[in-house]
């Protein structure tokens, strides 16, 4: 098989392959010899078909064979004999037989350009100190105790501080909210015994509403929905709200003392419970301090790269960029995600392509500094992901990322991770209260 590269642009590029005839015939004839040793045919004794017979039986699976068979050989010389050349992805071939039996295949492959790596070595990150102070201690015991706290009934009027235990049924325009809508709408509907806090609420309005309410009182509340309510009926549209209120409850946060903390702190008096809590504040906070090293060699990469990349490449960590964006505006409330999709889009497109020119600068460091993954940390790694996938068999689990060809991406995944831990390492560090410098 006879390859020729041609560079069509930046990131792409052209690749031939010429296979002689020879080459084809003595690659169908092994295919079919493979099947005939195989072939259960009438007539005949399993293992003893003819090759004519096979071939004739056979052709379309002998021919389909053929073609991947051609197609991984045009992948794996092409990467061989073009070793400095950074191929990202193979497109589709097109196999095409020749009328004297040779064939020629074509492809398209997306290439990473040449890029120069900035100087890698003692970026500037800075630290915070990882002492952790008394009055911290008191407030991770006053956030625990927080947890703790109960919500018991009181017979007064409802404060913002409070929660209630309301029934309601809702309408608009005088009809109840199902029939309004042709259909049923689940809460939006009305509920018994339904716990709400008065101080947030997808439904402001509501909660307002209810502030200064007694147990037993009825109100009637009116609140209109924004144009961008998760429920399209009732999108903009004024809708009443018939509350009776059950239940008033007051917060009752408990004293600190080591019997509110049995449970977490089992047997330790409040003296020991304040020395685990130091201690696992300080590990938080070391952390932190290396995750915000990470960012920060991060963003010093990102400003100083700026090749081009594939554009598939981009569309792909768009899409996966995208969709987390869109699911962390609705899990904050936003629901003007159809409206500001185009400007997300564009965020998301800046950030793919930034976060992609890091990674394969992580990936040429790697090449250098000759960082490598071994197969125990492949390994590890893969345990560790099939224990939070909850997938008990690890082989099954490995032959599924396999079928799936997920096990390079981990792999690569990886070696980032490592080779920013080897950049963090060997970063000039400043702590921002000292302002000193260490190495």
């Amino acid at each position: 098989m006879q390859i020729q590269l041609e560079k069509t642009g930046e990131c792409e590029a052209k690749v031939i392959a010429d296979v002689p005839k020879e080459e084809v015939k003595t690659m169908r004839d092994r295919i079919i010899g493979s099947y005939a040793r195989r072939a259960q045919l009438p007539g005949f004794r399993p293992g003893k078909v003819p090759a004519s017979v096979v071939a004739k039986h056979f052709v379309k699976d002998v021919q389909d064979q053929l073609q991947v068979n051609m197609e991984n050989d045009l992948r794996a010389k092409t990467l061989e004999q073009n070793p400095d050349l950074r191929i990202l992805n193979f497109h589709p071939v097109e196999y095409n037989e020749q009328p004297d039996g040779s064939c020629k295949l074509t492809t398209e492959v997306s290439i990473l350009p040449s890029f120069e790596l900035p100087e890698y070595i003692g970026i500037e990150v800075t630290e915070d100190s990882v002492d952790v102070s008394d009055q911290e201690v008191e407030e991770a015991l006053k956030q625990f105790a927080d947890a703790a706290a109960t919500w018991d009934p009181v017979e007064r009027a409802a404060t913002k501080e409070d929660q209630v235990v309301i029934d309601f049924k809702t309408s608009v325009e005088g009809k109840p909210t199902a029939e309004y809508c042709g259909k049923s709408i689940g809460f939006m509907e009305g509920r018994k015994d339904y716990r709400m806090s008065l101080q947030d609420h997808f439904v402001p309005e509501l909660s307002e509403g209810l502030i200064g309410a007694t147990p037993g009182e009825q109100r009637d509340i009116v609140a209109t929905l924004s144009g961008q309510f998760p429920i399209s009926d009732l999108q903009g549209k004024e809708i009443l709200f018939h509350c009776t209120v059950q239940q008033v409850l007051e917060k009752h946060v408990p004293e600190i003392s080591a019997e509110t903390f049995e449970n977490l702190f089992p047997g330790k008096s409040l003296e020991k419970i304040r020395e685990e809590l130091r201690s696992n504040l300080g590990t938080h906070k070391q952390r932190l301090n290396e995750s915000n090293k990470s960012d920060e060699i991060t963003d010093h990469l990102a400003s100083l790269l700026s090749f081009s990349l594939p554009e598939e490449i981009i569309e792909t960590e768009l899409s996966a960029t995208l969709q987390r964006k869109i699911f962390a505006a609705i899990q904050n409330g936003n629901y003007n995600v159809e409206q500001d999709k185009e400007k997300m889009r564009g965020e998301a497109r800046e950030e793919a392509t930034r976060a992609l020119r890091v990674f394969f600068a992580l990936l040429e460091i790697a090449r250098r500094e000759k960082i490598e993954v071994s197969d125990r940390e492949l390994t590890q790694e893969l345990a560790r992901m099939a224990q939070q996938e909850r997938e008990k068999d690890l082989r099954s689990y490995i032959r599924k990322l396999t079928r799936e060809r997920r096990i390079e991406s981990v792999r690569l995944n990886l070696l980032a991770s490592k080779v920013m831990e080897f950049l963090v390492q060997r970063a000039k560090v400043v702590n921002k209260e000292t302002s000193s410098v260490e190495g």
